[in-house]
C-alpha cells in the first residue's frame, strides 16, 4: 500500500472512530446525568477530570519522542520501545501515587478519595495503551488505535446501560471504566506484536537522554491540561460537587462539537507546514480557506446553541439541571473562538512558531486561573463558564496578534463578513420562532443559511477548489 493510501485509510478510520466515540460519549453522559442526579454526576465528572491532570506525569512527554524516532530510518524499534515501556510503567505508578496523595492533601471527602483511588488504576492502563498506539502512529497503522478506542468505548457504553438497568452505584461505573481501559490496552498490546518485540534491556544512557528531551513536551501538555480542565477542579473546591454537576451537564454538550474544527485543523497542519517552506502564497490561502470553513461551520452552531440552550437542556436532562441553561449559553459562545484557536494553533506549529503557541497558552492558563478565583465566589458555576469564555477570547486575540505581526496574515477579513451576516440572519429565525417544532426549525435554518452563503459568495472559487482538492486527496 502506498503512503498516500495509508494516510487516507488512517484518516478515515480516525475520523469515523472519533465521530462514533463522541456520539457514544454524549449519549452515555446524558443518560448518566439523568441516572445519577446532579451531585453524583458532578462526582463522576470531577474524578475523571482530576485524573486527567496526572496523565502528563504518566506519559512523561515520551510519546511524541517515540513517534519521531521510530519514524526515522535506522532506529532500533525493540530497544527504544522496551526502554520507554519500562519508564512508562514507573511514571504511571508515580502518577497514581501522586493522584491519591494530592486528593488527600486537598481535604476532599472520604467518598471522593475512594473514587479517585479506585479509578487511578486507569493511569497505568492508559499509559501503556498510549505507548503502543504511538508505535502504530509511527508505522502509519493508526487504525489499530481506532479499533482499540472504538471497541473499549462500545463495551463501556453497552455495559453502562446495563448497570443503569440494574440500578448500580457510581463505584460500579468506575470499575467498569477501568475494565474498558484494560480492554483498550490489551488490544494495543496484541496488535503491537506486529511491530515490536519487548525485551527487558535497560539502557541508562538512553534513559538520561530521553529525560532531557521530554521536558518541553511535559511542560506543553501540562499547560494544555490546566488551560482546558482547571475550571472543574477549582469549582469543586470553591463551590462544591453539586456545582460541578451543573457545570458538567453544559460542558459535556459543548466539548464534543469541538472535534469538528480540531479534525480540519489537524488535517491542514501538515499541508500548511509543507507550503510554508515552498509557497507562502498557497500557505496563506490554505489558512484563509481553513479559517473560513471553520467559521462557516461553527459560527451558526454557536448562535443556534446559544438561542436553543433552554430547548436542549429541557430535551436532554431532568428539571434538576435547568439552572444549567445559562451555563450552556455562556459556554456555547466559546465554540467559535475555541474553533478558531484550533486553526491558529496549527498555523503556529506549521510555521515553526511553537514557542509563541506555548507562550499564548501559558498566558491563557494564568488568566483562566485568576478569573476563576474572581468569578466563582460571585457567580458559582456560571462564574467558571464566564472565566472560560473570557480566557478563550483572550487566547484567540493573542494568537491573532502574534500571527498578524510575525506572518502578516489575518484569519478574518472583509470576505468573512458574508459568513457573519448569514449566520446572524439564520439566528434571527430561531429568535423569532423559539416555540416552533425543533426539527422544522433546524431544517429552515440550514436551508436559509446555505442560501445566504451562496448569495453572499462567502468563499472564493480558488478557496473552494483548494479545499475540494484536499478532500479528494
Amino acid at each position: 500500500m502506498s503512503t498516500a493510501k495509508k494516510i487516507a485509510t488512517n484518516t478515515t478510520f480516525i475520523l469515523v472512530g472519533n465521530v462514533l466515540v463522541k456520539i457514544l460519549a454524549l449519549l452515555v453522559s446524558v443518560y448518566l446525568a439523568r441516572y445519577f442526579g446532579v451531585e453524583y454526576f458532578g462526582e463522576y465528572n470531577f474524578v475523571i477530570t482530576y485524573l486527567t491532570f496526572f496523565i502528563f506525569v504518566a506519559n512523561f512527554g515520551l510519546d511524541p519522542i517515540l513517534i519521531r524516532n521510530l519514524s526515522r530510518p535506522g532506529s532500533n524499534t525493540d530497544h527504544l520501545t522496551s526502554n520507554i515501556l519500562m519508564i512508562r510503567v514507573l511514571t504511571s505508578l508515580l502518577s497514581i501515587v501522586l493522584a491519591i496523595l494530592l486528593v488527600r492533601l486537598l481535604d476532599y471527602p472520604n467518598e471522593t478519595i475512594l473514587y479517585v483511588s479506585v479509578l487511578s488504576a486507569i493511569l497505568l492502563f492508559q499509559g501503556i495503551s498510549y505507548l503502543f498506539e504511538s508505535v502504530f502512529h509511527a508505522n502509519l497503522k493508526m487504525y489499530y488505535s481506532a479499533i482499540g478506542l472504538i471497541v473499549s468505548k462500545m463495551f463501556y457504553s453497552a455495559a453502562a446501560f446495563g448497570l443503569i438497568c440494574l440500578n448500580r452505584t457510581l463505584l460500579d461505573f468506575l470499575y467498569l471504566y477501568i475494565v474498558a481501559e484494560m480492554i483498550r490496552t490489551l488490544i494495543a498490546v496484541y496488535y503491537s506484536q506486529n511491530f515490536v518485540s519487548i525485551k527487558l534491556d535497560i539502557d541508562w544512557k538512553l534513559w538520561k537522554s530521553l529525560f532531557k528531551e521530554c521536558l518541553p513536551f511535559i511542560a506543553s501538555y501540562a499547560l494544555f491540561i490546566i488551560y482546558y480542565r482547571i475550571d472543574i477542579l477549582m469549582l469543586s473546591k470553591m463551590d462544591g460537587i453539586f456545582a460541578v454537576g451543573l457545570y458538567s451537564s453544559a460542558y459535556r454538550l459543548v466539548d464534543p462539537i469541538l472535534f469538528i474544527p480540531a479534525a480540519l485543523a489537524s488535517t491542514l497542519m501538515p499541508l500548511m507546514s509543507k507550503e510554508y517552506l515552498h509557497n507562502l502564497t498557497k500557505f496563506r490561502i490554505l489558512y484563509s480557506a481553513g479559517s473560513k470553513y471553520i467559521l462557516i461551520l461553527m459560527l451558526p452552531l454557536t448562535i443556534a446553541l446559544f438561542l436553543l440552550s433552554e430547548n436542549v437542556i429541557h430535551l436532554l436532562y431532568t428539571e434538576d439541571y435547568y439552572p444549567g441553561i445559562i451555563t450552556l449559553q455562556i459556554l456555547s459562545l466559546t465554540l467559535v473562538f475555541n474553533s478558531m484557536n484550533s486553526i491558529q494553533n496549527s498555523l503556529l506549529i506549521a510555521s515553526d512558531r511553537q514557542k509563541i503557541n506555548t507562550l499564548s497558552i501559558g498566558i491563557g492558563c494564568v488568566l483562566n486561573v485568576v478569573l476563576n478565583f474572581i468569578f466563582i465566589p460571585i457567580y458559582g458555576y456560571n462564574g467558571a463558564a464566564i472565566a472560560t469564555l473570557i480566557s478563550v477570547i483572550v487566547l484567540f486575540l493573542i494568537q491573532l496578534l502574534f500571527i498578524k505581526q510575525t506572518l502578516s496574515i489575518l484569519s478574518l477579513n472583509r470576505s468573512s463578513s458574508g459568513i457573519i451576516i448569514s449566520s446572524f440572519l439564520m439566528g434571527s429565525i430561531i429568535y423569532l420562532n423559539p416555540k416552533s417544532n425543533l426539527l422544522i426549525l433546524i431544517l429552515s435554518c440550514v436551508l436559509t443559511y446555505v442560501t445566504l452563503l451562496w448569495l453572499t459568495k462567502s468563499l472564493s472559487k480558488q478557496e473552494i477548489t483548494m479545499i475540494k482538492s484536499i478532500l479528494k486527496k
